[in-house]
């Protein structure tokens, strides 16, 4: 009887398993979803909208982007992580979820790595520094000064807690020795407003968003984030030529699925976002975000998240900063 038992339990497993397979060879075969832990018009969400262009093309179903922002991308990534295992609701998210988020946030109710796993990157970017045209300072420099004289008063937006944006502005303050106040908003584009605006002092945000609102004075550039210059803005030093070596922030957005979604399905969509990061079209309009293409699996881009996360807990934990 045990046997009997044991057998049909086996058979079940067996059949569970033929059963998750076929689910898996036949995907996609309805609309696929695509949650943005950020808000609408931002980059994380231009390039989701133009992924889902792509990858409806490629496997001939909808992929819809819905824009769940909030709690430093933490709405979304929540919703994501309650999410069937089913292929058919995705995260398009980054650092904020995924290895700055954790450190920040100590009362999450999932575990990002854990319940929302990598699935593929699919491209970086640098910020830039930009001020309010009317703050008397035209160099990181004259910025570091102006705060030393005024710590606290300067304030800097962001499009949340635990965005590239935030952690530029937490970085220069370590390094630098300076006190400035962190306002985090809800979506990138009221952050950059705010600074035109001049209810804040100073944003570091995407290349594009802030470009044309440079060239038109509205906004002062004083240098961009990454380690190297940008070929969009190639006569603006790095924060790290402007005299604080080692300063490299990058923003990065990625991919990722509920835990336990089928490798077979997380494969095939990483397989078609290398392919569709290799086509011009795409490569032209990502470098007009001011984005560069950079596709890693899944195995990579947990490798990647390994050492970057680290290395955000360690400013966090220096700087105090926490949110509940």
């Amino acid at each position: 009887m045990k046997l009997a038992r044991f057998t049909g339990t086996l058979c079940a497993l067996g059949l569970a398993v033929a059963a998750g397979q076929a689910g898996a060879a036949g995907w996609p075969d309805r609309p696929v979803r695509i949650v943005v832990s950020s808000g609408a018009g931002g980059t994380a969400d231009i390039v989701a909208r133009l992924l889902a262009q792509k990858l409806e093309a490629a496997f001939g179903q909808p992929f819809v982007v819905e824009n769940k922002p909030g709690a430093g991308g933490h709405v979304g990534a929540a919703q994501v992580a309650r999410s069937p295992a089913d292929g058919y609701v995705w995260l398009m998210s980054g650092s904020p979820t995924h290895s700055v988020g954790p450190h920040l946030y100590k009362n999450l109710p999932y575990d990002p790595m854990r319940d929302v796993p990598p699935a593929a990157m699919v491209a970086i970017a640098p910020n830039l520094l930009v001020v309010n045209r009317e703050l008397p300072v035209r160099s990181v420099a004259e910025l570091v000064a102006l705060a030393r004289e005024k710590p606290g008063e300067l304030t800097y937006s962001s499009a949340g807690n635990g965005t590239s944006g935030h952690l530029a502005g937490a970085l220069l303050q370590s390094m630098a020795g300076i006190r400035l106040k962190h306002v985090p908003y809800k979506t990138g584009p009221d952050a950059v407003t705010s600074v035109i605006a001049g209810d804040v002092s100073m944003t570091f945000f995407t290349v594009p968003a802030v470009m044309k609102q440079v060239q038109a004075g509205r906004l002062r550039a004083l240098a961009v984030t990454s380690s190297a210059r940008t070929p969009l803005a190639p006569d603006l030093p790095t924060v790290a030529e402007a005299g604080y070596p080692g300063f490299d922030v990058l923003g990065w957005y990625a991919l990722f699925a509920p835990k336990d979604t089928p490798a077979q399905i997380v494969d095939r969509l990483s397989a078609q976002v290398e392919r569709i990061l290799a086509q011009a079209d795409v490569r032209e309009r990502l470098q007009q975000l001011g984005a560069e293409p950079h596709y890693l699996d899944a195995k990579d881009l947990t490798a990647y998240i390994a050492v970057e996360s680290p290395k955000w807990k360690t400013l966090i934990e220096a700087s105090g900063a926490r949110v509940d």
